[in-house]
């Protein structure tokens, strides 16, 4: 089982105050972390995981600059047999460029695979888009927000898919296809600073981004970064318990809350 699966480097920003520059223009990541995207380590823990109980390859892929080459050394260190990097310094906020380039790049170097591995989103942007594009190009099947995958055979994969209202869907996908996989499928597996450094001997190959660009073109546009509307500050009631009483009561009524 030859699969290949795209990692993604994204800043860290959970608890960063992001400043926006050049009058909306621009977000100052100049001071940020970055890390692995979320959804792309269990994307990675899953593929070396079949990987080793059926044999076969996984292959590590990156968009970005010379930076991302870190994610593809905790891929390798993960368990990846290899990592490929399609450097740019560009950023593709469009998911439909970016699955262009990805569609590009794998025909131009006619890689083989069984399948594809995605994450379901990536946390800088949250398009969610990506794997189901690059499907489409490849015209390939597409299985989303998959939870689980029981089945591995020569031909296909039967996997689980996460639904709403605690339900999953068990669907059968023939080979090769494309799969976006879902936080909580498994418990990626922990990396040292050792294994990562490893991980560095092992060759990693780049390309140029710009080799693969052919039909793209950006649709979608970032005309400026914004702050949310700062919300109202909590009310306090003051005075007796009844009248606060009385009063938040009111309150409820007007907002709709209480009947």
């Amino acid at each position: 089982m030859n699969l290949i699966v795209f990692t993604k480097r994204v800043p860290a920003t959970q608890e960063e105050e992001l400043r926006i520059t050049g009058e909306g223009k621009a977000v100052d990541l100049s001071k940020v972390p970055f890390k692995v995207n979320d959804w792309d380590n269990y994307s990675v823990e899953e593929a070396v995981r079949i990987v080793e109980k059926s044999g076969g390859t996984a292959t590590a892929v990156s968009i970005g600059d010379a930076e991302s080459d870190e994610v593809l050394r905790r891929a390798i260190a993960m368990g990846a047999k290899d990592g490929l990097l399609l450097e740019t310094g560009d950023v593709f906020h469009d998911p439909n460029v970016r699955a262009t380039l990805i569609h590009n790049f794998l025909k131009k170097e006619n890689l083989p695979f069984d399948a594809i591995f995605t994450g379901v989103q990536s946390e800088d942007d949250q398009f969610g888009a990506v794997g189901g594009i690059l499907a489409a190009k490849l015209g390939l099947p597409f299985v989303s927000m998959v939870i689980g995958i029981d089945t591995v055979e020569s031909d296909h994969l039967i996997v689980r898919r996460e639904l709403e209202g605690g339900l999953q869907e068990r669907v059968k996908v023939m080979l090769p296809c494309v799969i976006s996989i879902q936080t909580g499928i498994n418990e990626p597996r922990y990396v040292s600073i050792m294994g990562i450094r490893k991980a560095s001997k092992v060759e990693r190959k780049v390309y140029k981004a710009a080799d693969y660009q052919d039909s793209m073109k950006s649709k979608i546009e970032i005309i400026k970064w914004v702050y949310p509307p700062k919300k109202a500050g909590a009310k306090i009631l003051s005075g007796e318990l009844e009248s606060a009483c009385k009063e938040l009561l009111g309150i409820l009524k007007e907002k709709g809350v209480y009947q």
